[in-house]
């Protein structure tokens, strides 16, 4: 019982690889046990992508197989495997995109970071074995935290702000060419695309974190009838294709005139 304590512990903290590793070592050393193989396929399930969702699979097969009927097995499998198959045919969570694409429209109707999340987090509450619900929670729970406005900024207005960031850096290695500036003062064309890998950081651990939660309890009333629903995502636009082609070219050339202006420095 310590042991899956321990693991269980770790899965809610969003630290899904090292619950693995617990729970997989206390199966070795203590012998099959229906909560650790919950926790195990939990935890294998909270990574996403097919690989780990098939890993998931089979430990509970394992697990259901040593021990059949069990309750905490037969729970943990559906909150993982049922509600994700009926939304989701692949049987995966919900993508970065879905993810950034929810926390969008969520922020833009409710508008304050602080308040979204909570709404978001009732939401999940009345909704318990919604794995897109509890991702979105997290998420803005993430987002609405203190010193990430410039996150939140690049969630609501993906095409305005992400092509400012590498314009910043396209800028800026235009411009050391062009002044012939000291070499290390292209260290601030970093200042706008190191935003990028904050914030998928940011949502890789709300992912963890939503998708290793327990298994679903009772809903709960929401008294948030006005929640936005949550549409499919629509694909890239025309716009946002030709933005990111134009952009991309415009890196390409900096990254080009830099090389040539580097050897000579």
């Amino acid at each position: 019982m310590a042991a899956c304590a321990d693991a269980e512990a770790l899965l809610l903290a969003g630290r899904t690889s090292e619950a693995r590793k617990a729970a997989r070592a206390a199966l070795y050393a203590d012998g099959p046990d229906p909560c650790l193989y919950a926790v195990l396929g939990r935890a294998h399930a909270a990574e996403g992508g097919a690989e780990h969702v098939g890993r998931a699979e089979a430990v509970f097969r394992e697990g259901l197989d040593t021990f059949p009927g069990d309750p905490v097995l037969l729970a943990a499998h559906a909150a993982v495997f049922g509600p994700r198959l009926a939304a989701n045919p692949s049987g995966l969570a919900p993508s970065a995109r879905v993810q950034w694409h929810d926390a969008r429209l969520v922020l833009a109707v409710v508008g304050h970071p602080a308040g979204a999340a909570q709404q978001a987090r009732a939401q999940a509450q009345a909704h318990p074995a919604d794995d897109r619900a509890a991702v979105l929670a997290e998420t803005l729970a993430a987002l609405a935290r203190p010193g990430r406005a410039p996150l939140r900024l690049l969630v609501r207005a993906p095409l305005t702000a992400g092509s400012a960031c590498w314009v910043w850096f396209a800028g800026c290695l235009l411009a050391v060419a062009a002044q012939h500036l000291p070499v290390g003062a292209a260290a601030a064309a970093l200042l706008g695309p190191v935003l990028f890998p904050l914030l998928y950081g940011a949502l890789r651990a709300a992912r963890r974190r939503a998708l290793g939660r327990a298994p679903a309890a009772l809903a709960v009333p929401s008294p948030y009838d006005g929640f936005p629903a949550l549409p499919q995502v629509p694909p890239y636009t025309t716009r946002e294709k030709a933005t990111a082609a134009v952009v991309l070219g415009l890196v390409a050339v900096a990254l080009a005139s830099f090389a040539a202006y580097f050897p000579r420095r």
